[in-house]
């Protein structure tokens, strides 16, 4: 049986590294419409627009926010705003090693980025995301 291990994952946004991931998800999904007309019992649909969105949780710490370090960097006001449009997306399933490895991948704009700290733990932020036009994904 394959299987594929997230521990060798990563995030790229707009060609620079996302560091310190701990997951990240990706949504795709594809809208129905509605053909139902009277006097039919059951409901009946035909395919509508598709979209995907995602969001990435990472630990925070001075690598990624600082300088070009890390696509964080972009995130905060020194270095961008959210809602702007950040580029291509790749999502590494399971290969830091090589680029070639399986894959999502996409045009994106940044949702959101917000940071959690408690006294008692790491500081952490997620990044949200919706995709722009096609999602792919290469084996």
């Amino acid at each position: 049986m394959a299987v594929i291990t997230g521990n060798n994952g990563k995030i790229t946004i707009g060609g620079t590294e996302l560091k310190n991931v701990k997951s990240y998800t990706v949504d795709i999904k594809g809208d129905t419409i509605e053909t139902t007309t009277m006097q039919v019992d059951t409901r009946t649909f035909v395919k509508g627009l598709s979209s995907w969105s995602g969001s990435a949780d990472v630990l925070v710490d001075t690598v990624n926010l600082t300088g070009g370090a890390s696509a964080i960097a972009a995130l905060i006001t020194t270095g961008g705003a959210v809602g702007d449009s950040y580029g291509a997306f790749v999502g590494y399933l399971d290969s830091v090693t090589s680029p070639s490895g399986k894959n999502f991948g996409g045009n994106i704009i940044v949702t959101g980025f917000s940071v959690k700290s408690s006294m008692d733990g790491m500081v952490e932020g997620t990044v949200s995301f919706q995709g722009t036009g096609a999602i792919t994904y290469t084996a």
